[in-house]
């Protein structure tokens, strides 16, 4: 075991160090962060991967929060956060070469459209990935409530992560974003809104409502890079345009999977009622898929085209991103002989 993991852990590191930290402890963060950072994106070190994601997402689920929530903690030094942008960068430059610097991708704006609904339609993270019938014929209460609980870093904070790209931009571009955060927000019945929804499921299956928040270490690499690439892009304008690709492939992929994960619940007795959260977006992200090409990707297509491969390379990201949770979840949550 290498010594970066022999110490107590980065994230519960950083939640030690207070909203003044010493000078030594500032120091010693950027060490650890540093040696981290080498162990996995150069080294390839899964378990050091992890770490860093930890960290990662510790910074960015309680930066996001205002100070009066009990969760919220003071993650705002100047050291800090260089600490957390050095293991951002070196991830995203690790995934720029693991995907190409140079993408070539169409540069027409109806060509680059039909080039990202057919990379993501046909992508093996899609409804054609095994977990998804095995989630609708096979798996136990158990192990639908497992794989619903780990989902949940990135789809309890995708409101607030459209919200974060709607500053600054203007015409079609804000109305589209609006209207899926106006989805989002129950288009304005605060009973309905998406983040109620959720809770309110995961209430019933029994997930814990705030583990997300106080037992990241719960989650599976996995999910903490998907989440923490939502983060990275929305938080970031200079990754706007790759956030644009992340959320559209998001759109594109998502709804055939979800209709496996109702006939599953189904199965086991959930009504619709129950799953309201799950049934609201089969319909609603069939609708945005369409908006989002039509009034985000190919406008900017057609003003930007520059910016074609930051946005591909955001589609790609967030489809390999979702790969290995498939993967993942595949291989931990069906029973081993």
């Amino acid at each position: 075991m290498t010594d970066v993991l022999l110490e107590t852990s980065l994230s519960s590191f950083v939640q030690s160090l207070g909203g003044d930290p010493a000078s030594s402890a500032l120091n010693e963060l950027e060490r650890r962060v540093h040696e981290a950072v080498v162990r996995a994106f150069h080294d390839g070190d899964p378990a050091a991967e992890l770490e860093l994601h930890r960290f990662l997402y510790e910074v960015n689920a309680h930066r996001l929060l205002p100070p009066w929530s009990e969760h919220w903690r003071d993650y705002g030094h100047p050291v800090l956060l260089a600490a957390h942008r050095t293991a951002q960068d070196a991830w995203l430059a690790r995934d720029r070469a693991a995907l190409g610097a140079d993408l070539a991708v169409p540069v027409t704006a109806e060509e680059f459209a039909a080039w990202a609904t057919k990379t993501c339609e046909g992508h093996a993270s899609g409804v054609t990935h095994p977990l998804f019938d095995f989630l609708a014929n096979d798996a136990t209460f158990d192990q639908l409530r497992s794989f619903l609980s780990q989902e949940t870093p990135f789809d309890i904070h995708f409101g607030d992560l459209v919200a974060l790209l709607l500053p600054g931009v203007h015409g079609e571009l804000k109305s589209e974003l609006a209207g899926n955060f106006w989805d989002e927000m129950g288009r304005g019945r605060t009973d309905v809104t998406h983040r109620r929804l959720r809770l309110a499921m995961m209430e019933r299956v029994g997930v814990p409502l705030d583990g997300y928040l106080t037992d990241v270490d719960g989650y599976w690499l996995e999910e903490l890079r998907l989440a923490n690439l939502y983060f990275q892009t929305a938080a970031d304008r200079r990754l706007a345009p790759q956030a644009v690709g992340m959320l559209l492939a998001t759109e594109l992929v998502v709804p055939g999977r979800i209709d496996r994960q109702i006939d599953g619940w189904r199965r086991l007795g959930l009504t619709d009622p129950e799953m309201h959260y799950l049934r609201e977006h089969v319909t609603v992200d069939v609708e945005h898929a369409q908006g989002w090409l039509d009034h985000v990707v190919v406008p900017l297509a057609r003003t930007r085209p520059d910016l074609l491969p930051e946005i591909a390379l955001g589609v790609l990201r967030r489809l390999d991103a979702a790969l290995a949770v498939c993967d993942r979840a595949w291989n931990a949550l069906r029973p081993t002989a």
